[in-house]
């Protein structure tokens, strides 16, 4: 069969993940990454809101550009960031968390695919590397570990970033391979170091 997708995504546990947010943040401006050719969730949730939407592909409506290197100049722009990439959204919520320095509280939404790589025993570096998990080391059953993985490597964020997270909520319909969560993330006062991804 030629040109068929298989979606491993549960899209209505992620619509209704970012509807939630929208109705609790109401936010100014909605910074979409990975946003993809067919812009599900715009269509599902961003219409009428102020979005700017960023795939490495392009697309009608959507910046070809690098998710990262965008946000490591517009950080302070969006109060709502919607991660959704099918793999490791860690290094981009790095980036994000390194540059902002507006005060003000901002929304993240997550969809995270590491799960499936931690059933090939070795933690993807963003999560591994918080907890001192070295590359190379093989951990039978690592997958089932998750989501203690994810909470460890934000509480590292949130001390390093100088971060503080708050109204952390999961999506109910987790598949197999895919987590999707959202958080209320703010700067603290006095932020003390500045690792730029």
């Amino acid at each position: 069969m030629k040109n068929v997708k298989h979606d491993n995504t549960n899209a209505p546990a992620k619509i209704a993940l970012r509807k939630h947010f929208l109705d609790l943040m109401h936010p100014r401006k909605i910074l979409e990454c990975y946003a993809g050719e067919e812009r599900q969730m715009y269509h599902a949730c961003y219409q009428g809101y102020d979005v700017t939407a960023l795939d490495i592909k392009g697309g009608r409506g959507v910046k070809k550009i690098d998710n990262r290197r965008y946000v490591r100049n517009h950080a302070d722009e969006y109060d709502f960031f919607d991660l959704d990439a099918y793999g490791s959204p860690y290094p981009l919520l790095a980036t994000l968390l390194a540059r902002r320095t507006n005060p003000a509280p901002f929304t993240v939404i997550i969809t995270d695919g590491t799960k499936l790589n931690l059933s090939y025993q070795h933690p993807p570096y963003i999560l591994g590397g918080p907890a001192r998990i070295p590359k190379t080391l093989a951990i039978p059953g690592l997958r089932r570990f998750h989501g203690e993985l994810v909470h460890y490597l934000l509480r590292a964020m949130s001390d390093h970033y100088n971060v503080e997270f708050s109204h952390l909520v999961a999506a109910t319909g987790q598949l197999k391979n895919m987590a999707y969560f959202g958080f209320v993330a703010r700067k603290r006062e006095g932020h003390i170091g500045d690792l730029r991804p």
